[in-house]
């Protein structure tokens, strides 16, 4: 018995530690995870909830920092006109899907108009893109509605 009791500790850590993964060599079968982008401008920030929530739709569990089977690439580039927003699901460095939005507007005027088109323009390439990719690839809908990568609920997506 009280050798069990020494057992009892690394047990415990063994179980704690498994708790936070997806998908792994254990556990074959587990998620599709996404590793999500560790630096995010606040403007890139306000719009990755809507990207993964879309990932979720699509039967995708996003992950914090870059560790996943595949990983996303968001980007929004500022100019003094433009905003261009770009969104590229990875796999091992090959490109499984990317999109593009490209959008301008009077330099220091407007700007959060300006950089929702150019996402909005990218997103819904992306949305149609991720929606091809996960038919072929048999990602099955609506994974957890609890994000890692963000840390919060989507409460647009209902809950069964």
């Amino acid at each position: 018995m009280k050798s069990l009791f020494h057992l009892l500790p690394s047990l415990l850590i063994l179980i704690l530690a498994s708790c936070g993964t997806g998908r792994t060599d254990f556990a074959p079968g587990g998620p599709t995870t996404v590793g999500m982008p560790q630096k995010l401008s606040e403007r890139e920030r306000t719009f990755i909830p809507e990207i993964d929530a879309a990932l979720r739709r699509e039967g995708l569990v996003p992950v914090k920092y870059d560790k996943g089977d595949l990983q996303l690439d968001f980007t929004m580039s500022s100019g003094p006109i433009h905003i261009e927003t770009s969104i590229a699901l990875l796999e091992d460095k090959a490109v499984l899907l990317s999109a593009t939005g490209k959008s301008g507007g009077l330099p220091m005027v407007g700007r959060d108009n300006v950089a929702r088109k150019s996402f909005d323009e990218a997103f819904a390439d992306f949305q149609s893109a991720i929606s091809r990719v996960s038919k072929n690839r048999g990602w099955s809908g609506s994974a957890s509605l609890r994000s890692p990568a963000t840390g919060s609920v989507d409460e647009s997506l209902p809950v069964d």
